[in-house]
């Protein structure tokens, strides 16, 4: 590894300090940014300037430019994100959005719903590769009036990547510390009025130790395929598909109170197809779309070592129509509108099986139905003054219909070229399946979970108050929000409710949430990028056994990302450097009745990364994660790999 970590510095040092003019990165802080389109910020496309959210959108030149096999590294820098990560590569990952749980996130995957049913609501985002996304936009505050109840804290829209030209073709290879290789394929182009694309990766890893206790190397191996394709016969009319399929075996260690060697294995598979189709008439002004989704997740648990099986499925058939109109009127103060209505339906399931023991059953299948009905209208006034509104009502087979809302009001100064930006929403989560039901027995080291079939939906409400300014003729832009959640009923999903005994339950009281973000992007001299991001947060609950107000767990008070980034004139030559910093948090020790909070110090973790386009064709590239070996957990007992070396290249093709 040591030999391998040299190597790699000694091709990173000449093309990180090798210098010439030209164009820079960072266009993010040019005029443009006000411009970028969000598809999740609004139920049809709508620029960051005028969504009246907070919002980030990372893009492929993003990727290209880290050299990461894994999202959740470039994901890291985002205001308002925290990651929980179990391990290392592949292990399990939790994204928690301004201090709300893992599973008030709704995680989006060409227009799909990607919640994993069958794992709690969350999105796996340890199984997230970087080899077939195009961008990822993060909209933050609640969007359950858009998009129901998994967007009570915001949203996570993923979109894949497409070729639009006569032919593409790209192959690359990764490989590195901790016996890792990585490697991927993709075919595709545009002929006529249809394009297709396919694209595969592998990456399998040897992993590292990842219990404090023992020395056993938990390794990881993934496949994921991604199909597109779109039809386009007249002007108005497309029809487009998705097709995503993803399976991972996961080595992970487990026991209680803290995790120790295990042959335990996950084993996880993530398909999901979605079909599309866009009508648009009286030249764009009547939109209408409709989308049928599936989604299925499977997770089997197996460990020899304890005779030990589960396995956990969870499935969702969805229709979506909405009908959109959009209108200009005259007059004194000339305005343009967009209408839109849309309604939802979807049939979820929940089947788990494994071995049934004494007073003991986990053989169960559960099932509900939500229908949603969504109304959302925008204007644009003079003065660039953008309002907007939403409303949404959902039917759940299993609880109380709930309404959601959201307000937004954004307004740019033309003079200084800032905007303002204030919303107000409203946002629910319905108790996931697990919460209600439980899941698998543990082995004989754990305790039992009981399901809790008596819970509530959590309910929240919350403002934000923002800005965005470009300052030295847009060379930097500064954004900066203030935002306030309150959430009442909190789903606690795993609970010490006995001495051998958990479930979920409804925090009482009220849970606050408050914060600041703030993002600066600057394009600097000499082909010289430059941002950082900074992230206070404030999320405190009540314990549900003494009623005292507590810091939640897993939510550290500040979070601080910092990346210079240099392109040579041709943009032959980029390198990186990004330094993440996250303070002291909390979680749970369970070896006590109450469980008691310790404390996971602060960390800072430093990476770089640098390639060379050696032709048109041929690009090779290295990357240094961890630099200074720092030693630290995102989850208590579960230690993040050290310092780690890789290099790769890529292959591409274009027929002109």
């Amino acid at each position: 590894m040591r030999a391998l970590f040299y190597s790699c510095a000694v091709l990173a040092a000449p093309l990180a300090l090798a210098a010439d003019d030209g164009p820079t990165l960072g266009d993010a802080t040019t005029a443009h940014y006000l411009d970028t389109v969000l598809v999740a910020g609004s139920r049809t496309p709508t620029t960051i300037g005028r969504v009246g959210a907070s919002a980030t959108v990372i893009d492929r030149s993003d990727f290209d430019l880290r050299q990461s096999a894994f999202a959740v590294d470039l994901l890291r820098d985002v205001p308002g994100v925290t990651f929980s990560n179990a391990g290392g590569f592949g292990k399990q990952t939790q994204l928690r959005l301004r201090g709300a749980e893992a599973n008030h996130v709704k995680v989006m995957i060409d227009g799909i719903d990607a919640n994993d049913l069958g794992g709690n609501d969350e999105f796996e985002f340890g199984n997230l590769t970087t080899a077939d996304i195009e961008r990822i936009e993060i909209v933050r505050g609640p969007q359950s009036s858009l998009w129901g109840s998994d967007a009570l804290a915001g949203v996570v829209n993923i979109i894949t990547r497409t070729d639009d030209g006569p032919l593409h073709a790209e192959a690359g290879y990764q490989g590195g510390s901790f016996g890792t290789n990585l490697e991927n394929v993709s075919l595709g182009g545009h002929a006529g009025n249809t394009r297709m694309r396919l694209g595969v990766s592998r990456i399998s890893t040897r992993g590292t130790n990842v219990a404090r206790q023992g020395d056993e190397e938990d390794g990881y191996h993934a496949v994921t395929a991604n199909l597109s394709g779109a039809w386009q016969p007249i002007d108005a009319l497309q029809f487009s598909m998705t097709a995503r399929t993803t399976a991972a075996n996961n080595q992970y260690d487990s026991g209680f109170p803290l995790p120790t060697d295990t042959a335990a294995v996950a084993k996880t598979d993530q398909s999901y197809i979605g079909t599309h189709g866009k009508l648009a008439l009286a030249d764009g002004h009547w939109l209408q779309q409709i989308d049928l989704t599936w989604s299925k997740t499977g997770n089997d648990n197996v460990d020899p070592s304890a005779a030990f099986l589960n396995s956990v499925d969870g499935e969702r058939y969805k229709a979506n129509y909405q009908n959109t109109l959009r209108f200009a009127l005259a007059g004194p103060m000339p305005s343009r509108h967009s209408v839109t209505i849309a309604v939802d339906h979807q049939h979820a399931t929940f089947d788990q099986s494994g071995p049934a023991a004494p007073g003991f059953d986990p053989n169960q299948h559960q099932h509900m139905n939500m229908t949603g009905l969504v109304g959302e209208y925008r204007i644009e006034l003079p003065y660039e003054v953008s309002l907007s509104g939403s409303i949404r009502h959902d039917f759940d087979s299993q609880f109380d219909d709930v309404t959601t809302y959201r307000g937004a009001l954004t307004w740019r100064l033309a003079p200084t070229a800032t905007t303002f930006n204030l919303a107000y929403g409203t946002g629910q989560k319905a108790p996931t399946f697990i919460d209600r039901f439980g899941y698998f027995k543990f082995d004989a080291q754990a305790n039992p979970f009981v399901g809790n079939p008596k819970l509530k939906p959590s309910q929240s409400h919350g403002w934000e108050i923002g800005f965005s300014q470009p300052l030295l003729a847009e060379r930097l832009r500064l954004n900066v929000t203030w935002f306030s959640e309150r959430l009442e009923d909190e789903i606690l999903g795993y609970t010490q409710i006995g001495n051998l005994l958990f479930s979920a339950v409804n925090l009482p009281g009220t849970s606050t949430r408050d914060g600041l973000e703030f993002a600066l992007n600057a394009r600097l001299p000499v082909g010289f990028s430059a941002s950082t991001s900074y992230t206070y947060l404030d999320a405190i609950a009540r314990d549900v056994t003494s009623h005292v107000l507590k810091d939640e767990v897993r939510r550290p008070h500040h979070q601080l990302g910092a990346n210079l980034g240099w392109a040579s004139p041709r943009r032959r030559i980029h390198a990186d450097l990004h330094m993440h910093y996250t303070s002291e948090q909390h979680d749970l020790f369970f070896g006590t009745f109450p469980a008691q909070a310790v404390a996971l110090k602060n960390f800072t973790v430093v990476g770089m990364s640098a390639s060379y386009d050696v032709t048109r064709s041929l690009q090779v590239y290295a990357r240094l994660d961890n630099v200074f070996d720092e030693h630290y957990e995102e989850v208590l007992g579960y230690q993040a790999p050290g310092v780690a070396g890789f290099m790769g290249l890529r292959l591409s093709y274009d027929r002109l």
